[in-house]
């Protein structure tokens, strides 16, 4: 395969669908993760039915790649995610927050541990949220609103993945994005949530191809803390 190579985790809705369909109609290879295939209809695109949590998810990926036959990977969006219920203490289902932390944050540890053989000059993005910047919550910016304890949390632990990956001489020739994507209308949108998943992944793009260092960044160019 010779074109720009995209892998995304979490492409059955949302804003992994739409990043998705925007990078074909960009002339990209896009391989997809989720348990259920969307309907993307392209000889470009590639799925991979498995779900992120799997133990042996990081072996099932590094196989379908070479399967593919695919040498580098240009871009590696980890966007697959899920919200919670549990905003008060006596509501919540600790099993519930560990599931979270698996899906948002080791997740996203077994697909950039899967994609490892591929990656150089990759730009690995963890799609972040503003409910996981430690400084924003503690100066008060969540006060008075509901959010879950098992969502923040997790995003909290993708942030630090984000920073050891920056870190790891293993991974010095690749950049490590955290991409806040905006207040998307998506089934973990917020309240105040005022952009489409498809107006999401266009500014999201955007900031990845400008993108020339490891950071966070907010894709609609709003403050984004960790």
């Amino acid at each position: 395969m010779s074109k720009e190579v995209i892998v995304i985790t979490g492409t059955s809705r949302g804003l992994g669908f739409a990043l998705a369909e925007l990078y074909l109609k960009q002339g990209a290879t896009v391989i997809g993760v989720a348990r259920n295939k969307p309907s993307i209809e392209s000889d470009e695109y590639f799925h991979q039915s498995k779900s992120i949590t799997d133990d042996d998810f990081p072996l099932a990926l590094e196989a379908f790649l070479r399967k593919l036959r695919i040498q580098k990977i240009e871009i590696l969006i980890n966007n697959a995610g899920v919200e919670d219920t549990g905003v008060h203490l006596s509501k919540l289902d600790p099993s519930q927050v560990l599931n979270l932390i698996d899906i948002h944050c080791v997740g996203a540890l077994r697909t950039i541990k899967g994609a490892h053989a591929f990656l150089d000059k990759t730009k690995i993005v963890n799609v972040t949220s503003r409910l996981g910047s430690i400084i924003q919550t503690k100066r008060g910016d969540f006060s008075g609103r509901s959010f879950s304890y098992g969502y923040r949390i997790a995003k909290c632990a993708q942030n630090m993945l984000s920073l050891c990956l920056d870190g790891d001489t293993e991974l010095g020739n690749n950049i490590i994005l955290s991409i806040n994507p905006g207040l998307l209308l998506t089934n973990l949108g917020a309240s105040d949530a005022n952009f489409t998943a498809w107006e999401g992944a266009k500014a999201v793009m955007q900031v990845v191809k400008d993108a020339d260092c490891s950071g966070i960044y907010h894709a609609f160019g709003d403050e984004a803390l960790y």
